[in-house]
């Protein structure tokens, strides 16, 4: 089993316009900060937590309700020309869809079923006014205050008079019900046996892991076994206490606390008498005595580091979910936010290629995972992968692979680009707006030329520089075409008299003509030709001369010398660049630096596609 689909409205950023989102059996949310995505997980516990916080946090606060939905709410009530009857007071929606379930889990949901078939069922939370609310009464109520404001202050705006409109959040209730008939309240105990497990990205492994008595995880994860698992361990303690009876120096030890006991203390009905006991053979206070070390050479969770208790505290977590048969859960979600927190990119790596993999077997297990980490992001299924984003006031999904064709031809492109998307380039992924490039050198000067020309970094609009390594624009604009990027835009040589003559202008025709988001901008020349080009006299000479002497310094200062107060021949400056691409772009780069906008000619292919760029409502 699984949750297929999500619904959510009016639940804190999410859900002004009614937010629904598939999810797949292991799924990974990618996006900016404050996008939504603890948010997302969060509402999930609304319905599944067994978390003893959660039962509180159901019942939500204020902060809790989309601010838009509230503020035009209030903004309705403020309004005397709406009648009561047309005011709709705000109410939040979780809704969960589950299906492909097994044969256990069908008897758990079986009252919740929203189809006929039987082959999906929904839990829906709702938030909203309790049936005994007066609504008419409390509009009156608002608006007779809203009004002898008014008349003790006639020049009072409308955004302070929504200040004074109490939200009646103490008149809302919450009610969870199963399938699509609102009065199937759902059953504690069934519920209970769906679970979330959610490992916030504020998570303290070293607290969890080392924390006393009931609190510890350890303690928490095997005490939900068996007790007679642990028989074995209560018959040594048992030989111990024993051993601890029968030991003289401690009956030594015994006689003499009795004998000082008495001299100190009334003496009646034994009540001075002591006994030594190792531990109580009771199976929760043998398990919180339990503690882990980890390691090569193992060391106490205290002395280790950050990142390897984070690992550990993930891996409980996992372990934990083993299923048994004596445990009456049949389904858990888990959602594992940010698990690269203090992992080195190795780690990370290797933890993402093996978390998928672990509940690819299993039907009761779904995780949910949230990252900012292109070293966790790249490692895993693009199909899986979906973004959230911002649409003005909306949050919007996409998932990376939409749109992508299950024929030959889309399982090509499919196959390309998890094998290319390494970690630089999956941080495309986390832009609205891109420049896919063929080169090392396009990618070192774009954005300085960008930060020339406008005075800002690309950075700073939200737009990354691709490197494709080549020509391999398709595989990229596949993705692109389907709508997640506000704009994308492709610096790439025409390559006039080659093979591949026609491969730009065929980009040109297949992307960018059926697609307003995509501008291919096709170069003559090379882009170091085009640079040479539009620099080779002027100030912007003297600036090629200043990189070229910095990456050849015998023949730059001979070739300066040589053509003087002459253009730069562009084959001829060219032909000393060749084989130093790169490093003449390091050089290059930290010369425009330097300088300011009129001291250098950007190419007017390149000022087009930043045009291009910086132009949204085009």
């Amino acid at each position: 089993m699984y949750i297929s689909e999500i619904l959510i409205k009016n639940y804190r950023n999410l859900g002004n316009a009614p937010f629904k989102m598939e999810l797949r059996k292991f799924t990974t949310i990618i996006g900016a900060n404050n996008v939504g995505k603890t948010n997302l997980l969060e509402s999930i516990g609304l319905i599944l937590s067994q978390d003893i916080t959660m039962f509180k946090k159901r019942m939500l606060q204020i902060e809790d309700i989309n601010y838009t939905t509230r503020l035009n709410f209030k903004r309705d009530v403020l309004n005397d020309s709406i009648s009561y009857e047309k005011i709709e007071f705000p109410e939040v929606t979780v809704q969960l869809t589950f299906e492909e379930m097994n044969s256990k889990q069908l008897s758990v949901v079986g009252d919740w079923f929203s189809t006929k078939t039987m082959e999906k069922a929904k839990l829906t939370y709702e938030f909203k006014p309790s049936n005994n609310f007066d609504k008419e009464t409390w509009i009156k109520e608002q608006r007779e205050k809203i009004k002898q404001l008014k008349s003790a202050k006639e020049d009072i705006k409308e955004d302070e008079l929504l200040h004074f409109i109490e939200f009646p959040i103490k008149s809302y209730q919450y009610v969870i019900y199963g399938g699509n008939d609102r009065t199937n309240r759902v059953d504690p105990y069934f519920l209970s046996m769906l679970k979330l497990e959610l490992l916030d990205a504020l998570r303290d492994a070293k607290r969890e892991l080392i924390a006393n008595g009931d609190y510890k995880l350890l303690y928490r994860i095997l005490n939900q076994g068996n007790e007679n698992a642990y028989e074995d361990i209560k018959e040594v303690l048992n030989t111990l206490d024993e051993k601890i009876k029968n030991n003289k120096q401690l009956k030594e030890l015994k006689k003499t606390l009795i004998s000082q006991l008495n001299r100190i203390s009334l003496q009646g009905s034994g009540e001075n008498n002591i006994d030594f006991n190792f531990t109580t053979l009771e199976t929760g206070e043998i398990l919180k005595k339990l503690s882990l070390i980890y390691g090569q050479d193992p060391i106490t969770i205290e002395r280790n580091g950050l990142g390897r208790n984070n690992l550990l505290y993930i891996s409980l977590i996992l372990s934990h979910l083993a299923p048994e048969e004596n445990i009456d859960v049949c389904f858990r979600v888990v959602g594992i936010e940010e698990p690269e927190a203090h992992l080195h990119p190795h780690l990370q790596k290797h933890l993402a290629n093996n978390i998928e993999q672990i509940n690819a077997s299993r039907d009761d297990l779904q995780i949910i995972l949230t990252s900012h980490s292109t070293h966790i992001t790249s490692s895993l299924n693009t199909d899986n992968m979906v973004i959230l984003y911002k649409n003005g006031a909306d949050v919007k999904k996409h998932y990376i692979t939409d749109g992508f064709k299950d024929d030959k031809k889309g399982k090509h492109h499919r196959h390309y680009l998890e094998k290319y998307l390494d970690a630089t380039n999956s941080s495309m992924f986390y832009a609205r707006r891109i420049i896919l490039v063929e080169g090392i050198a396009e990618q070192i000067l774009v954005p300085v030329l960008f930060n020339l020309t406008y005075g800002r970094t690309l950075d700073s609009i939200g737009c990354n520089v691709i490197n494709v390594n080549g020509v391999a624009f398709k595989h990229f604009l596949e993705i692109i075409k389907n709508g997640y990027f506000i704009k994308c835009a492709v610096l790439t040589d025409g390559d006039e008299g080659k093979k591949t003559e026609n491969r730009a202008t065929n980009l040109k025709r297949d992307y960018e003509k059926p697609y307003r988001n995509i501008k291919v901008s096709i170069n003559k020349e090379t882009f170091e030709k085009e640079l040479i080009e539009a620099n080779k006299a002027g100030k912007g000479k003297n600036v090629l001369l200043k990189a070229l002497n910095s990456t050849r310094p015998k023949l730059g200062p001979e070739y300066s010398e040589k053509i003087s107060n002459k253009e730069i021949g562009n084959e001829e400056f060219f032909s000393m660049i060749e084989e130093y691409k790169s490093e003449f772009a390091f050089n290059l780069g930290d010369e425009l630096k330097k300088i300011g906008k009129s001291d250098f000619n950007v190419p007017t292919y390149i000022e087009k596609v930043f045009e291009f760029i910086m132009d949204i409502e085009g």
